[in-house]
């Protein structure tokens, strides 16, 4: 089985914002459109829900960062 999300790029801008370049495999992409009741794939979409996963991943490894403090 092929992995699910690959990083291929990861360019940090001028401004303090980045890009991230993904590899997303079509068993994802599959199982994204279900979860989100999506017909077709929608960038907008997963970009949406990638970045509050994301965001919530960084919370969590701050707060156990902070608890081993």
């Amino acid at each position: 089985m092929s992995e699910p999300i690959k990083i291929l790029e990861i360019v940090e801008n001028e401004d303090g914002t980045a890009e991230v370049s993904l590899d997303i495999s079509d068993e994802f992409q599959a199982w994204f459109k279900k979860s989100q009741d999506l017909q077709r794939w929608s960038p907008k979409r997963f970009e949406k829900w990638f970045i509050e996963a994301l965001t919530k991943g960084l919370m969590l490894v701050n707060e156990e960062s902070d608890e081993n403090d």
